[in-house]
């Protein structure tokens, strides 16, 4: 089995909450052209405005 390589993090800010219930969409970009689809999934809990959040990024 392929070991994953973590190519980096980026960390920010929510700027509205978010329930459980309700899907979070990730977006990678290489300056402003789409170079890879829309990802979305539901959080494991619900976040507030303001809470810090971290996504690792990895080469599977």
């Amino acid at each position: 089995m392929a070991t994953a390589v973590k190519l980096g993090e980026v960390q920010s800010e929510m700027t509205a909450d978010v329930k459980k219930t309700d899907n979070l969409k990730v977006l990678l970009r290489v300056d402003w052209s789409d170079k890879m689809k829309e990802i979305t999934f539901k959080p494991s809990e619900d976040l507030k405005k303001g809470d810090k959040v971290k996504i690792l990024i990895e080469k599977m």
